[in-house]
């Protein structure tokens, strides 16, 4: 499910440290801050990385469509400019929000932040983040992983609630659940286990079914809460 960072953040489905190939082209990434200055100063931040490009500021009063209209591939916004969003943001465009906490944050409850992650919200960087979690993070989501830090995960952990029912699977079945909870991938569990990424995919999508889960964090976090026999380390939080 993921790894420890910093000794506090969490990166959901990223067995090692994420690095973009050398030959993929520059993330184009879109800010998005109540106060125009703070996002030029997050501009200012991203400019020495050379696999990020930001082609875009918003501020206050910006639309969402005017974000997606320039195409970025991650969006960074705070929570003033986060609100105004459509709640169906996630179904008009395939743009990966990454929402930068500010003094909001702390205010926010535990049920709109399982909200923001069920409806799309690919990542959510509290105020303590440094510039290294930034970089870090956009690059996680912009490869398809969810970035929560260790707080937010709980909470989410907390909120979420599940009904236990008896669940039959497959050995094969198990072995993949394992390795999705620690953080693997489908193509790194294919060449585990000498199958086909879709095979993998296959598996997955029986599992899901299994479940009652649609995804690999909700499949991760019934683990946890309903299988005590699955240690806490499988799923990279301490008890």
């Amino acid at each position: 499910m993921g790894v420890l960072d910093k000794d506090y953040h969490i990166g959901l489905n990223t067995p090692q440290d994420v690095e973009s190939p050398k030959h993929m082209m520059p993330i184009k990434v879109a800010i998005g801050c109540y106060n125009y200055l703070f996002g030029e100063g997050i501009k200012r931040l991203l400019q020495d990385e050379r696999e990020i490009d930001v082609i875009g500021i918003f501020n206050e009063g910006a639309d969402f469509k005017e974000i997606i209209k320039i195409e970025p591939d991650v969006a960074l916004v705070d929570f003033y400019i986060f609100r105004d969003l459509p709640e169906d943001f996630a179904s008009q465009t395939q743009v990966k929000i990454l929402i930068i906490g500010n003094r909001t944050f702390y205010a926010v409850s535990d049920k709109r932040m399982a909200d923001l992650v069920s409806k799309g919200v690919a990542g959510i960087l509290p105020p303590g983040a440094d510039s290294y979690l930034l970089k870090k993070a956009t690059k996680a989501i912009y490869s398809g992983e969810l970035w929560l830090d260790r707080k937010t995960m709980r909470n989410i952990l907390s909120y979420e609630s599940f009904s236990k029912r008896e669940i039959k699977l497959t050995e094969a079945e198990k072995e993949i659940v394992s390795l999705i909870c620690q953080g693997y991938r489908n193509k790194e569990i294919a060449q585990k286990l000498n199958i086909s990424e879709q095979t993998v995919k296959s598996h997955c999508n029986r599992i899901y079914k299994k479940v009652g889960v649609s995804d690999r964090l909700q499949l991760a976090i019934y683990v946890y809460k309903l299988w005590p026999d699955w240690s806490h380390t499988r799923v990279g939080i301490e008890k």
